[in-house]
């Protein structure tokens, strides 16, 4: 049993279909709230209106001049008959029941939470319930709670003996009503969770067909092994939110190919190296031991076989120099050193070489100091000068130029030959490359000194390129006038 402090996160699949359920299900109970908000506020309006069409009517039956007290109450009770669901409480002055209708419910129940204005057009509305009695029950045995709507009318009669006033309260049952909107609440409810259920299958469905693009790009990803590096996704066939994910997975793996293809091709390469001197070395031995041979003979091949080790140590020293730069750990140290001054020692350890091969050595520009390791720096001037005597003409000239640039220094190192090719510049830096695989290794050297170069630029934080054309070949280095 794994413990995690850390809870997993949900699915994109679990959020999206929480996420768009739970939205079209709380649009759809808004809808439906307004919807019997709605019907209610028209019933309401309908009662209402209803309610005061009989208060009219009865106002106008008390308010007439010509009937007694006692014809106005047959009047009302006949009036009232031909209303159905309404019920009528009518009181003198002194609150004493005049009439109230026969069939309807016990108004006076009403009366204490009915106040009465003395205004004639002044009324309030209501909603009260009474309870239905015994008799009244449904055949379940259970009490019918009755819901009435009630106005309240106080009518004052200006008579020639004395003024009158009467208390109205009129009731309209509203039961049907609210059966009816009960009953479209049920209803209501049920579709709803209908509905609600099919719209979390259907966004279910509707992600997952949605997430197959993903499934398959991730399909393919799982099928690519370090056998077949060369499979790229097509950013075509994705949809638009993925298209960025495979171009970026397409750059990714094709940097891993390329460090597969860099290493296999430095394995082989550093085999072969190394393979060489070893060949070299079992080889003049076994011609040593075939025969007696004289003190001379038996120096001049430990001497040679001491060149094959200095060049396998010199080998094994630049690859762990390499391996201290892969992993970060190549720090130089921080002191101002001047370009021309490094410049012209290294120049000194090659002049003699360079008589040799009839090449001259040129310096163009002034003092320029940057912040470096002296000793890393050195070692980048002696690569590059190196590199470009064993490859200048004879009669010709290798030029050094240091030049600034605000906060830069540029260190170039240029020698006429015959140019690199294009397609080969970019590859120059990699370890163990060579323009021509057919050039004798022995003769030009192990083959990493410009990447040891490349290395030792990076750690300074600088930069460098190569330019290559029918007038000359160009290494230049930019160095920060300050690193820190």
């Amino acid at each position: 049993m794994r413990i995690n402090g850390n809870r997993r996160p949900f699915s994109l699949a679990t959020r999206l279909t929480v996420f768009i359920s739970l939205s079209t299900i709380i649009a759809f109970v808004a809808f439906t709230w307004v919807m019997l908000h709605s019907v209610e506020q028209h019933f309401a309006e309908r009662d209402l209106s209803d309610l005061q069409q009989v208060s009219t009517t009865l106002e106008n039956i008390l308010k007439d001049p010509n009937k007694t007290e006692q014809q106005k109450i047959e009047t009302i009770g006949n009036v009232m008959a031909t209303y159905h669901n309404f019920a009528v409480l009518l009181l003198n002055g002194n609150n004493q029941v005049l009439y109230h209708s026969p069939d309807g419910p016990n108004l006076t129940l009403a009366l204490p939470s009915v106040h009465f204005t003395p205004q004639s057009d002044a009324g309030n509305y209501f909603i009260w319930s009474d309870s239905m009695k015994s008799s009244d029950m449904h055949s379940d045995g259970e009490m019918k709670n009755m819901a009435y709507r009630i106005i309240t009318r106080t009518v004052n009669i200006s008579e020639s003996t004395k003024p009158v006033s009467y208390s109205l309260l009129i009731a309209f049952s509203i039961d049907f009503h609210q059966h009816y909107i009960d009953q479209l609440k049920r209803n209501l409810i049920s579709i709803a969770s209908a509905i609600s259920l099919m719209i979390i299958l259907i966004i279910l469905f509707a992600v997952y067909k949605g997430h197959q693009p993903l499934r398959n790009v991730s399909m393919k990803i799982k099928n690519i092994s370090s056998e077949n590096l060369d499979v790229r996704l097509d950013p075509s066939q994705v949809p638009i939110e993925l298209e960025q994910l495979v171009i970026s997975f397409n750059h990714m793996i094709e940097r891993i190919e390329d460090v597969f293809t860099r290493q296999a091709n430095f394995s082989a390469d550093i085999a072969h190296e190394i393979r060489t001197p070893i060949t070299n070395l079992v080889t003049q031995t076994e011609i040593l031991l075939s025969q007696d041979r004289t003190d001379e003979e038996l120096k001049d091949v430990l001497y040679s076989n001491l060149e094959e080790y200095s060049r396998m140590a010199k080998m094994t020293s630049d690859m762990l120099f390499l391996a201290q730069a892969d992993n970060n750990q190549l720090i130089p140290e921080r002191t101002m050193i001047d370009l021309r001054d490094e410049t012209t020692k290294v120049f000194e350890f090659f002049e003699a070489w360079a008589e040799e091969r009839e090449v001259s050595l040129k310096f163009e520009g002034n003092h320029s100091r940057v912040e470096g390791d002296p000793l890393m720096l050195r070692r980048v001037i002696n690569n590059l000068l190196s590199n470009a005597i064993r490859y200048t003409p004879k009669k010709m000239a290798v030029t050094v130029r240091v030049i600034e640039r605000q906060e830069w220094v540029d260190l170039i190192v240029e020698n006429p030959g015959t140019p690199i090719p294009e397609e080969h510049l970019p590859m120059l830096f990699d370890r163990f490359y060579r323009v021509d695989p057919s050039r004798q290794r022995k003769i030009e050297g192990s083959g990493i000194g410009l990447a040891i170069v490349k290395s030792i630029v990076s750690a300074h934080k600088g930069k460098i390129s190569i330019a290559s054309d029918i007038v000359s070949t160009r290494f230049i280095i930019s160095l920060p006038v300050s690193s820190r």
